[in-house]
């Protein structure tokens, strides 16, 4: 596939993405706008019914976005093709931003019923971030020795 042709697949992705992502979040913010869906308890009074909704909207957002940066490993690999295992690379990367948007997304629902426990929360997050950065840290490395190639030939490009 010509590098165009990449860039033009991956850049379909990531619009249809924002769309997914803009209904999801102008959902999510009409549900939590409702008046009787906010005084409305879902389990307990610990948990509304808006704040239900807006952490199933947001597993929902961050569903899309893993799905995306999985779909989009491929244009990546081809448009960085200097790089050995860049749409891998790329995935882990996007796994680590959908942790850290499900970090805060999921705060207020689980909160109320782990008082004294958060740290539980915390650490969930934390053990999850570290193996996919991990992950993305041992690939760079294995491609540090065509990353090096790569870059001294773009700064020297006569040899």
């Amino acid at each position: 596939m010509e590098k165009k042709e990449l860039f033009r697949t991956l850049l379909v992705k990531a619009v249809k993405t924002l769309v997914v992502l803009f209904t999801l979040v102008a959902m999510g913010w009409f549900v939590g706008q409702l008046p009787y869906a906010q005084a409305l308890p879902f389990f307990s009074d610990k948990l509304p019914v808006s704040v239900f909704i807006s952490s199933v909207v947001s597993l929902l957002a961050v569903a899309v976005f893993v799905k995306f940066g999985s779909e989009a490993g491929a244009p990546v690999a081809g448009l960085l093709d200097f790089v050995p295992k860049a749409g891998d690379i790329f995935g882990n990367l996007s796994r680590i931003l959908a942790l850290l948007f499900s970090y805060y997304a999921f705060q207020e629902a689980v909160f109320p019923f782990i008082e004294n426990y958060e740290w539980v929360y915390q650490s969930f997050f934390l053990g999850f971030t570290l193996f996919f950065l991990a992950r993305a840290g041992l690939l760079v490395y294995n491609a540090s020795e065509e990353l090096s190639r790569f870059l001294l030939s773009a700064i020297n490009p006569q040899k």
